[in-house]
């Protein structure tokens, strides 16, 4: 007989908005009801291609980061051959379904690892061929660019706590603020040159 765990935040609802779930940032950090943002960026510019908010779950994140993929990315047969892509993200997404299915998708999974002693060593799903690819240390460096993102969207603009309730609404104003991020970027990315013109 297999048992089934409700979770604390699966008991709690929020009396002002029964979408939001409670959520810790940290261990030793309290839970609050809220969602989670998710965004994926290309690595050139700094840009987000796809965004969407849902509600906080420890695998939220990596279910997100597939559908976006999914919306983003042409499907394997309809790319080109020289075409490779790859997907650089922390320590999360260390999950060896998620490595699975960006392995099926074809594209590589550059992941960081665990690399301190402990529980989470077992964890680490690459291959030795994937820890060796020399697009990775790229990818490890260029998802902080990702950080850039969710600092300004919090910085001092509505997102830092959001007003709205609902999923529908917290999700159509999140990719708002989104959109008004890749604008401000796009601004940066023009010579000043051509401005002046």
């Amino acid at each position: 007989m297999r048992r089934k765990w409700l979770l604390l935040r699966d008991k709690v609802e929020s009396s002002t908005d029964p979408d939001a779930r409670l959520y810790k940032k940290a261990t030793a950090d309290k839970a609050v009801p809220g969602y989670q943002g998710h965004a994926l960026i290309e690595n050139r510019n700094g840009l987000v291609v796809a965004a969407e908010a849902t509600q906080a779950a420890t695998i939220a994140e990596r279910e997100a980061a597939l559908r976006m993929l999914d919306r983003t990315v042409a499907p394997q047969g309809q790319r080109h051959s020289e075409q490779k892509i790859t997907l650089g993200a922390d320590t999360q997404y260390q999950d060896e379904k998620f490595v699975q299915d960006l392995r099926d998708r074809e594209v590589a999974p550059h992941v960081s690892e665990y690399t301190q002693g402990g529980s989470n060593m077992g964890k680490n799903s690459l291959t030795d061929q994937e820890r060796q690819d020399a697009r990775s240390a790229i990818s490890q460096r260029k998802r902080k660019l990702i950080e850039r993102v969710f600092g300004w969207s919090k910085l001092d603009r509505p997102l830092r706590q959001v007003k709205l309730r609902g999923l529908d609404r917290v999700d159509w104003f999140y990719r708002l603020t989104i959109v008004a991020h890749n604008l401000v970027r796009m601004r940066r990315l023009i010579p000043n040159e051509a401005l002046a013109q």
